[in-house]
């Protein structure tokens, strides 16, 4: 069985409850057993009081004041109404030594009622007595039922009252952790980053909290340094390769070349726009990760998605495809980048193109449940289940018969992943893929 994750203040509240409810369950067991004792003690040193006021009182006022020593039965008896107690004096034999107490069962007036009896004989002019002091079971049974209610509703108030107690001190003392995981968890940027100090007297949270600002400090510097890298690297690249590709048009203009010399400036020429798009997009990545593009545009989805294929309709008409389109979703308005979102679908779009010889290339808006999607279908040449997981890694190409970088089904991602839009593939080899988008 495997245990979830839980916060740190969750695990404690936890092992809090845990040894609680294991306490409360030990006392459940115990305290029966420590009234019970209580009870007996408390019973019998009662007894022995009372038993010391008897022999006081038979010592000051003599046997004869309890035993008629001319009378048939020489002893006494004395028991309340309710039968709780009683108290008897009886002579014993001269020789007899007695002094113990035990339950025992005594009959009163023909009923028979069990007591804790303590019997102690004393000697009084030169003979012997026994007396016994008893007490009712039920009245002592009555006491440890009181007395084990009192002790269970403590028990019960205590375990509640020093629960809430660490509850709140953990609540407190984890209030600092819990701000820093939250400056943590809401930013989306470096740049973004919460600096101020969380105000804290425990020096472990003080000491991560440093710590984090000290690796975020330089996660932000490791970021500008990128940012900037990139755009110099874009810039100087794209700036050899427009004065070559101007001077390579000047050639062709200019110059009169052979049909082979004109071939290889082509080619030239078409090498050089592929490495143009391939700067271009590697800056695009760059900014969508340093999250330059804002999102805060209403952008018609549909009428997006209708530009894209008019942009792109003259690459199907050349390799004889059809794009269907079937636009279900109405009004469907998301905030994103107008510019990003072209890109995306153009990506999308054009890859189904690009791996498709015959059949056509379809695109469908839905919307269900306040879900809107958009599938786009290819009756291409598929993309092989292994390789389904890695095609939207960076120069990782589906399709090894075709000239391309991988770029731009990873490019395509990041700008998902950037609109917090769901990616989902289904392909079949020789059969087709299928590219579906979900919208949040």
């Amino acid at each position: 069985m495997k245990i979830p994750n839980l916060k740190l203040k969750s695990q404690l509240a936890l092992f809090n409850a845990f040894s609680k409810a294991l306490i409360i369950t030990l006392l459940v067991f115990l305290i029966p057993w420590l009234v019970s004792r209580i009870s007996i003690q408390d019973t019998d040193k009662l007894l022995i009081q009372k038993l010391d006021q008897v022999i006081e009182l038979v010592d000051s006022l003599g046997i004869e004041t309890y035993i008629d020593m001319d009378a048939e039965f020489q002893a006494f008896g004395s028991y309340n109404i309710l039968k709780e107690e009683y108290i008897s004096i009886e002579p014993i034999r001269t020789d007899t030594t007695i002094n113990i107490i035990q339950y025992s069962e005594r009959i009163i007036e023909d009923e028979l009622v069990d007591y804790r009896v303590l019997s102690y004989s004393i000697e009084e002019n030169d003979n012997n007595y026994l007396i016994e002091i008893g007490k009712s079971i039920s009245v002592i049974l009555r006491f440890e039922h009181n007395l084990k209610q009192f002790a269970f509703i403590f028990l019960i108030f205590i375990i509640t009252l020093t629960f809430i107690f660490d509850l709140s001190f953990i609540q407190y003392l984890l209030r600092p952790f819990e701000r820093i995981v939250s400056k943590l968890k809401y930013t989306k940027h470096p740049t973004s980053f919460n600096y101020q100090p969380v105000n804290t007297n425990t020096s472990d949270f003080i000491y991560l909290d440093e710590t984090i600002h000290s690796l975020m400090r330089k996660i932000e510097a490791a970021f500008n340094d990128e940012r900037e890298y990139i755009s110099n690297v874009s810039h100087e690249l794209l700036t050899p390769v427009s004065i070559i590709q101007s001077k390579l048009d000047n050639i062709l203009y200019e110059s009169n070349l052979s049909e082979a010399d004109m071939m290889k400036i082509f080619e030239s020429k078409k090498t050089l726009r592929r490495l143009t798009n391939l700067v271009r997009t590697l800056l695009m990545m760059s900014r969508i990760e340093n999250e330059e593009y804002i999102l805060t545009e209403d952008v018609n989805v549909n009428k997006v998605l209708q530009n894209v294929v008019e942009e792109i309709e003259d690459k199907a008409i050349a390799k004889e495809l059809e794009i269907k389109m079937e636009l279900k979703a109405n009004n469907f308005i998301f905030k994103g980048n107008d510019n990003l979102l072209f890109t995306l679908f153009y990506n999308f779009v054009n890859n189904a193109i690009r791996y498709t010889d015959k059949g056509h290339v379809e695109i469908v808006s839905k919307q269900k449940n306040n879900q809107f999607s958009i599938q786009i279908n290819d009756t291409g040449a598929g993309i092989k289940k292994e390789k389904i997981p890695q095609i939207f890694s960076r120069f990782k190409n589906s399709n090894e018969t075709k000239d391309s970088y991988g770029l731009g089904l990873a490019l395509s991602k990041k700008i998902c992943d950037y609109h917090k839009i769901i990616v989902e593939v289904k392909s079949e080899v020789n059969k087709g893929s299928s590219f579906i988008l979900l919208f949040p």
